[in-house]
């Protein structure tokens, strides 16, 4: 009975044993499972950043390609727009046969129009004395710069285009269109003026101490000398343009300067009424008249209108600082030219020290006047005082 028992008992403490091993082995593999699971699901959610990040830089490299194909393409497409469009206006030639090849697309149709304008006749006859502006064909005379005469013995050209005849002959007019190459030519035949049209009116002849007054169809002369001051004036329709033998004479001047290294050239000559009717104008709205009056001189009474006189290099006080200046002061007159209006002689001149300013009186009285130490006024015994 004694073994019986104990044979139970064994077998129970086995099936005991069993049934924990067999416990501890099924939670071991749950344990396992669940430790498997937890992992699975931590791979799982480790590995969807990765990808989603992985699928934004995907996204954004894509949009950068195809931002930069649309670029280039655009680009291309721009290039060949504009290259195109140059081809096409380089290849543009007009009527007179002039290259457009460096004229802007925007000015092409301006140039075209100008290269149309021409002179209405090409040959026009005037008397000695007479004046005549060429009409303007397809165009505006204000497009047609650079007059000049090839003979200014027989007829004259102002820069606005009004010829004058000066003494029997036949002369050329060249001038340039605005804008283009084309050159306008112009025929002017200058015939003696007829008996039964001279003015037989003697011009008035004054004597004033040691000094002569000659009064010609409106303009003064003293001593053979043109004046232009605030007391004596210019008619408005005087227009000699500038003076040839003045203009000689300051070549001459210039090439002596250069000689001695220095650079004096001319800023402002020749001046009509309405030019100086316009520049006084604007220094009034600008100034006031009272101030004007000291620097400008009003229309009809500018020596500029002489067409005898030059501004030289700055036009300002700055010439009066330089070699060029103090060159000028001592050798124009040589030349035959003086300065206009010298310094300290403000209160006779009417006008303030301007050592830019030259008038060409011939050399014999420049020489004269330079020598007595006197301005113009001074040396002619006249003053410049405006009358109202």
């Amino acid at each position: 009975m004694t073994n019986a028992k104990n044979s139970n008992k064994s077998k129970r403490s086995k099936e005991s044993k069993q049934s924990k091993q067999s416990k501890q082995s099924k939670q071991s593999k749950q344990s396992k499972q669940s430790k498997q699971l937890k992992q699975s699901k931590q791979s799982k959610q480790s590995k969807q950043p990765k990808q989603s990040k992985r699928s934004g830089k995907q996204q954004t490299v894509l949009l950068i390609v195809i931002g930069t194909v649309v670029t280039t393409a655009m680009l291309v497409i721009l290039y060949f727009v504009i290259f195109y469009d140059n081809k096409n206006i380089s290849q543009i030639t007009d009527s007179s046969g002039l290259n457009n090849e460096a004229i802007q697309a925007g000015a092409l149709e301006e140039t075209m129009d100008n290269n149309m304008i021409c002179f209405k006749d090409t040959y026009i006859q005037l008397a000695t004395g007479e004046k005549a502006t060429p009409e303007v064909l397809n165009g505006s005379i204000d497009n047609i710069k650079n007059w000049q005469s090839t003979d200014n013995s027989v007829a004259i050209v102002s820069e606005n285009g009004e010829i004058t005849g000066i003494n029997a002959g036949i002369c050329g007019i060249t001038a340039e269109v605005e804008g283009t190459d084309k050159l306008l030519n112009l025929r002017v035949d200058v015939s003696a003026e007829s008996e039964s049209n001279i003015d037989e009116t003697e011009p008035d002849t004054l004597e004033s101490g040691d000094h002569e007054t000659i009064i010609e169809d409106g303009v003064t002369y003293i001593d053979g000398i043109m004046m232009a001051s605030k007391t004596f004036s210019l008619p408005a329709d005087f227009d000699p343009g500038v003076n040839e033998e003045a203009l000689n004479a300051f070549y001459e001047m210039q090439d002596a300067a250069a000689e001695e290294g220095l650079d004096i050239y001319i800023s402002s000559s020749y001046r009509s009424y309405a030019d100086q009717e316009r520049i006084y104008n604007r220094y009034v709205e600008k100034d006031g008249k009272e101030a004007a009056d000291t620097y400008s001189a009003r229309p009809g009474h500018s020596d500029h209108q002489t067409g005898l006189t030059f501004d030289l290099n700055s036009i300002d006080d700055s010439f009066g600082l330089t070699p060029e200046s103090d060159w000028v002061k001592v050798n124009a007159h040589k030349y035959g030219f003086i300065i206009r209006y010298p310094e300290g002689k403000q209160d006779i001149t009417g006008y303030q020290y301007e050592p830019w300013h030259i008038r060409f009186i011939g050399v014999e009285k420049a020489t004269e006047v330079y020598e007595s130490g006197l301005c113009l006024e001074e040396f002619l015994g006249v003053d410049s005082v405006y009358k109202d």
